[in-house]
């Protein structure tokens, strides 16, 4: 037998295989609260990007500086904590969810069953340039702020890949599955 790990990530993935022996109801608890900040999460990262890119920066071309500096500033910290918030819940409650899923379901053949594996690979991927460009946008580094030279464009790239997130997760969902055999 192998001695146990003190390494993070395997006493992580332990504690997900013991979820198996947990009564139905704690399972559905916890898939239920999972989902619960996966959409509130989402809610808040694309809405907040939709908002930044549909509303804020057309007021503030339309403006000129009547908005001035301090509001500005103001903004990009609250955005910032938005984008901290959300990308945490989202991390989180996705990677456990997807070990959970892939753990619990196999998935039938037809689409998109048959592509779960490689959907869940591109919504992951999407996700990452999503919290990146989120981040950069709101930050204050140099990078940022070139970024911000052209937040315009930036914030249309962000929002396009969320949209495309939210519409291969809608695609996931609608795939056909059924609970592995113990």
């Amino acid at each position: 037998a192998r001695p146990p790990t003190i390494f993070p990530l395997a006493i992580f993935r332990q504690s997900l295989l013991a979820v198996r022996c947990y009564p139905r109801g704690l399972r559905m608890l916890l898939d239920l609260v999972l989902r619960w900040m996966h959409i509130l999460g989402a809610i808040m990262l694309v809405g907040s990007t939709i908002y930044m890119r549909c509303v804020h920066v057309p007021a503030k071309l339309l403006s000129g500086d009547e908005f001035g500096d301090g509001y500005n500033e103001w903004q990009r910290k609250m955005w910032a904590r938005l984008v901290m918030l959300s990308s945490a819940q989202l991390l989180i409650s996705g990677l456990i969810s997807a070990i959970l899923i892939v753990q619990r379901y196999e998935f039938k053949t037809a689409f998109p069953g048959s592509v779960y594996p490689a959907l869940l690979g591109v919504k992951f991927l999407l996700a990452l340039a999503v919290f990146f460009l989120a981040a950069a946008l709101s930050g204050r580094s140099s990078l940022e702020l070139k970024l911000r030279q052209k937040e315009k464009t930036w914030l249309t790239v962000n929002m396009v890949l969320a949209i495309v997130i939210v519409c291969v997760g809608g695609t996931m969902g609608a795939a056909k599955r059924s609970e592995k055999s113990a």
